[in-house]
């Protein structure tokens, strides 16, 4: 997902204005619907998801869906119930348990279902939810989410879903918490025509119900989280190409564009696409999903991380980095976020600090230094410096989707691949996301993993033979940034670091002294130089360290400018 503020879709300030002005009521969320990846109940944790079908017609003249949402269930410790979550702004006609109907509770977005009889582990079972209803409009997607019901420009419906922040529950039942991904995902979507039903996974099927309405049957056959899974829905015009990959497979490239603007869609395959996963194979390793597709959709709303179908809205239009940063960004995710995924929201900066990171690295690949530096430069502008990277307990996703697991994490790792190297820094990258360093070879299927901070620190530590634990417990854990304090005299330049909380930083310093660069050696937090009497130095020319520099200003001032560009 991407943080920065974009302009909005004009539906969607409509709505969003007409929401304001108390036009139109939007029924507020339940708590555990509004917040994805909260603590499991004991019930929840009983049972394993295994596949999800989700059965929907989708009904544009009223802003409704209609239809069922089947789990089946692995059963992990002897139950006699199982635990989804749903809206309850939907109507639920029935749930079944293998076919028969059976009783269940449903309070704030929680439904306790039980199966009739107790369970053992290793036991499969079926349970279909049959419900409908109006789902929950999205006012600022993706930044807030839920369904988006917009037109093309010829007037047609332009549907979408992104609810990365809130989770499946917004619209089909689900175990709403991203470390149950299901091995398989079904996906059955009927529309009216013209409209055509894009999601994640391979279409297997379309099939024509009636003159005004056909169901899209897709597959997605590799585990997703299921905030991953969206509905797009428009008059698309399907592109369809090819590469192949480092491993040597043939993968499938779709692009699901308006027709209008099929041909720029085309184009930016050719001139963009097909050379940025170049470069994401080459740095990190085959593209993860090549058994299924590589997939862009058009959407009504700017983008999102959508696995084998990534949400792009930004109207074809290169920027100043020479390239599509958002195109750009959402693949990354495939790597970062849907290959390897955080194993709890408070490691959610491993999604998003590389996702934006990538893009720099990017520009450097691509264009050389002086890209890199731009966009690293511009990125330590937008600083906010409020709140922990990582923080300790259990945050809502409001709380760890903050900005400066944005930036802040992006610096953390342009300052860490300067400190431990090139070799080091993506070896142990490709060993935090595939679980191997020997990575060019791999052989699909691809298996996803869950991450921990803790797990990359244990990785950077091994693989660079040095132990980092000082620089993440001071750039992660705290919301300040150190501070380099310098003081010279006639005949020595004395550096030593401010750190929150006193804590250890044993930051090596970089010094251009008189033309020659000079490695400061920092081991107790301080350290010194020699000088002459008329000896010009800089301190850290190269920008190598996160650390505080005045042009950033306070919490409170950053996040004033912040809210003053929104």
């Amino acid at each position: 997902m991407h943080f920065w503020p974009q302009g909005i879709k004009p539906a969607v300030f409509v709505l969003a204005l007409l929401f304001l002005q108390g036009c139109i009521s939007v029924p507020p969320l339940d708590p555990k619907v509004s917040d994805t990846g909260q603590n499991q109940s004991q019930t929840a944790l009983n049972a394993d998801v295994i596949e999800y079908i989700i059965d929907l017609e989708i009904l544009p003249k009223s802003q409704s869906i209609s239809g069922s949402g089947t789990t089946l269930f692995k059963i992990i410790k002897a139950t006699e119930q199982v635990e989804l979550n749903l809206d309850s702004r939907y109507d639920i006609e029935r749930i079944e348990v293998d076919g028969s109907a059976t009783r269940f509770s449903a309070e704030q977005g929680v439904l306790t279902i039980s199966l009739g009889r107790t369970f053992d582990p290793q036991q499969v079972v079926r349970v279909e939810v049959f419900y409908s209803g109006k789902p929950h409009v999205a006012v600022r997607a993706p930044w807030d989410g839920g369904f988006v019901w917009s037109k093309t420009p010829s007037g047609e419906d332009f549907i979408a879903t992104a609810v990365q922040g809130e989770g499946c529950d917004m619209f089909w039942p689900c175990k709403d918490h991203f470390n149950d991904k299901a091995d398989t995902t079904v996906i059955n979507l009927t529309v009216p025509n013209p409209l055509i039903a894009v999601t994640n996974g391979v279409l297997q099927n379309s099939v024509p119900l009636s003159a005004d309405r056909t169901r899209y049957e897709w597959r997605l056959g590799v585990p997703a989280s299921a905030y991953n899974i969206a509905l797009n829905i428009a008059p698309y015009e399907r592109i369809q190409t090819s590469y192949t990959s480092i491993n040597g497979n043939e993968v499938a490239i779709e692009f699901w564009a308006l027709p209008e603007n099929a041909e720029k869609a085309k184009s930016m395959i050719e001139t963009d696409l097909r050379g940025q996963i170049a470069y994401f194979e080459t740095r990190m390793g085959p593209y993860p999903w090549g058994q299924e597709k590589l997939g862009f959709v058009e959407t009504p709303h700017l983008g999102m991380e959508h696995q084998t179908i990534n949400a792009y809205g930004k109207g074809y239009v290169r920027d100043e980095h020479g390239f599509d940063w958002l195109l750009h960004h959402e693949l990354a995710h495939e790597w970062f976020g849907n290959l390897m995924t955080h194993k709890t929201l408070n490691d959610a900066w491993l999604h998003e600090g590389f996702g934006l990171y990538m893009q720099p690295d990017y520009s450097l690949y691509k264009y050389g230094n002086a890209a890199y530096n731009y966009r690293m430069y511009k990125s330590y502008l937008g600083l906010l410096n409020c709140y922990p990277v990582v923080r300790e307990g259990e945050v809502s996703s409001d709380e760890a989707f903050n900005a400066d697991i944005y930036g802040k994490g992006g610096w953390v790792l342009h300052t860490l691949r300067w400190l431990i190297g090139d070799d080091a820094f993506w070896a142990a990258t490709r060993e935090l996301v595939y679980g191997t360093v020997d990575t060019q070879a791999l052989q699909y299927p691809i298996e996803p993993r869950y991450r921990t901070t803790q797990d990359f620190i244990d990785i950077i530590n091994r693989v660079s033979g040095r132990d980092f634990k000082w620089l993440f417990d001071v750039y992660l854990k705290q919301a300040g940034l150190p501070e380099l304090v310098q003081q010279r005299s006639e005949d020595k330049l004395v550096l030593a670091w401010q750190t929150p909380e006193n804590l250890p930083f044993p930051m090596p310093v970089p010094v251009l002294l008189d033309g020659q660069m000079v490695l400061v050696e920092m081991t107790d937090g301080s350290g010194e130089i020699a000088l002459e009497k008329d000896s010009l130095f800089i301190v850290d020319p190269e920008m190598k360290i996160l650390r505080y520099l005045p042009m950033i200003g306070s919490c409170e001032e950053n996040q004033a400018k912040r809210d003053k560009r929104k």
